[in-house]
């Protein structure tokens, strides 16, 4: 007992004024009793601290964190906890708004399944429909120049990365008896699904050339309406992805990508009459 308090005493003597002050705002937070006050406090000293680092926190206020039909399927996956969930809402809800359409989903680049699994869903209860899976199950292939980050900070991917086993993703997935699983590296595997058509396609495959291809497979198989979204889009480790984003869509009647802070990258695409005109 008279050790810890001797080095409490020594940190109160010797400590920086500024962590002085932040205990002390700390023990005034800890002493209010009304909950909604209590919340907006902590909310306030979260958001200062964030600040004082550079980063940000999400507005309190925002409905997408108290969204019913998308946490109760994200608490009921193997993924939570896991991954963000902001980026995995974002997912979801575009699902969701493409049920209505006809045509299969697919995803390239399948890591362990969480976004197939989100895929697969948020379109159970809208009819029949295929989920097609395409994945080397052996990592990223070899990063070419277009991969190189620009930014010092940014971690640089190998080949070999981010390696996940087609059973540990079957496994996870094994509640959907739709899923058609294409494991080679792409786009080697397309040509089995040449003759269908897509209302959602989710590209995560981080590099250069393989976003390339997947968006130059699927974007003419896209039914008017359905949603090509980039996981990858935004990051300053995945260059080379939004660079063949970015250099696709500039040739298509869409022409820009719409980012979002979350670091996705997505386009809609037009009817025919839009196209057109």
């Amino acid at each position: 007992m008279l050790s810890r308090l001797g080095m409490a005493a020594d940190l109160a003597l010797n400590a920086p004024s500024e962590m002085l002050a932040e205990m002390r705002q700390l023990m005034a937070l800890n002493a209010i009793t009304d909950p909604q006050q209590h919340h907006d406090a902590q909310f306030d000293y979260l958001c200062a601290k964030a600040s004082r680092a550079g980063f940000d926190i999400y507005n309190k206020n925002l409905m997408w964190m108290d969204e019913p039909g998308f946490w109760k399927i994200w608490k009921a996956s193997p993924y939570w906890n896991k991954q963000r969930a902001d980026r995995k809402f974002v997912l979801w809800s575009m699902v969701r708004s493409t049920r209505d359409l006809p045509g299969d989903t697919a995803e390239c680049g399948v890591l362990d399944g969480a976004s197939s699994y989100l895929v697969c869903s948020a379109r159970r209860d809208c009819g029949p429909f295929l989920h097609h899976a395409f994945d080397s199950f052996e990592g990223l292939s070899p990063p070419e120049a277009e991969d190189q980050p620009n930014s010092p900070m940014a971690f640089r991917w190998s080949s070999g990365d981010l390696a996940v086993s087609i059973e540990e993703a079957m496994d996870k997935l094994g509640r959907f008896d739709n899923i058609r699983y294409h494991k080679g590296w792409i786009p080697s595997r397309f040509d089995e699904v040449a003759q269908l058509r897509f209302s959602f396609v989710h590209v995560d495959v981080d590099l250069y050339q393989p976003t390339r291809d997947s968006i130059e497979f699927f974007y003419p198989r896209l039914v008017p309406g359905g949603i090509l979204l980039c996981d990858d889009y935004g990051y300053h480790t995945c260059p080379g992805a939004r660079k063949a984003f970015d250099d696709f869509v500039a040739n298509v009647p869409e022409r820009s990508v719409i980012h979002l802070p979350t670091g996705q990258g997505f386009i809609v695409k037009r009817g025919r009459h839009l196209a057109e005109d």
